[in-house]
């Protein structure tokens, strides 16, 4: 992906083509993404709204429920 990752273009090259129909397609599928700017912009969390999203901890990447391996 080329140029600055917006949240606007976050929504409308990732999520509503992407990740949009992936989630539709998996019912009781839960979506975690972290705190980087694009991604708690309103534009993307008013898109989010629709789906089933567990939010990342604060401050510290080794507080996700998600196991690093």
């Amino acid at each position: 992906m080329r140029g600055t990752l917006t949240g606007q273009r976050y929504v409308d090259d990732i999520l509503r083509h992407r990740v949009g129909p992936f989630l539709n397609g998996l019912p009781g599928a839960i979506f975690q993404q972290y705190n980087a700017p694009p991604h708690t912009a309103r534009v993307p969390l008013d898109f989010l709204r629709h789906f089933q999203t567990l939010p990342w901890p604060a401050c510290s990447s080794d507080l996700s429920p998600v196991e690093h391996v």
